[in-house]
């Protein structure tokens, strides 16, 4: 996987007043966790830079070269967590953890859904559950995203963690019962459906046989 470079600045400064005035001059407060790390440390990223390394095709998940105030050797790190305004969607804060090449990591990758459903071809309704699933692997192996066959799904069916095929290295971390992808019947008919079921209910409870009204009508 491509490593991407970032700078980052120490800062000395917390707190909501200090983070906004960072924001003010284009810069976002981060944090840096990790080995080697005695506790945490405190930086700020440029604002631009930043979002470019978010836009590529690994997102969240991309490899960086972190250059901290352009001195020392750089540090690779991922986005543990990146948080966005509710309503501007511009970034307010992140969290950064460093990596090693050589050990397992948890992520969350997307699922990208392939090929079109024999039940959506029959007039089925697909309701995506999972979009992403979290893997377990080495930094170097962690795909862009997961693919997910829908081809032969029928109405009724749906696939399971368990379904997918992940890439050689890399390994499931999430419950395998778990759904991903289900096709239903069309609601309007099931919404017949159940007024015929609930018709059947309240003739049973009258002592009548289904249908046994429509007949005593039609003899009148």
């Amino acid at each position: 996987m491509e490593q991407i470079e970032l700078s980052a600045q120490s800062r000395a400064e917390q707190g909501k007043g200090p983070a906004r005035r960072l924001r003010i001059t284009g810069r976002v407060p981060a944090v840096l966790y990790g080995a080697g790390i005695e506790g945490s440390e405190k930086l700020s990223l440029d604002n631009k830079e930043l979002s470019k390394v978010l836009h590529t095709e690994a997102g969240k998940n991309v490899l960086v070269n972190l250059n901290l105030d352009g001195v020392g050797k750089p540090r690779l790190v991922m986005f543990k967590e990146v948080v966005r305004h509710p309503l501007k969607e511009t970034i307010q804060h992140v969290d950064l953890f460093v990596v090693s090449m050589e050990n397992s990591i948890v992520v969350e990758v997307p699922i990208h859904l392939v090929g079109k459903s024999e039940g959506v071809t029959l007039g089925g309704l697909l309701q995506q559950e999972l979009r992403q699933v979290k893997v377990e692997c080495l930094p170097n192996n962690i795909p862009d995203a997961i693919d997910c066959d829908i081809t032969e799904l029928g109405i009724g069916q749906n696939l399971h963690i368990g379904d997918l095929t992940f890439p050689g290295g890399v390994s499931a971390h999430d419950d395998p019962a778990g759904t991903i992808v289900s096709v239903v019947a069309p609601a309007a008919e099931s919404d017949e459906k159940s007024a015929e079921e609930a018709e059947e209910e309240l003739n049973k409870s009258f002592g009548e046989e289904p249908g046994a009204k429509g007949e005593e009508e039609s003899k009148e």
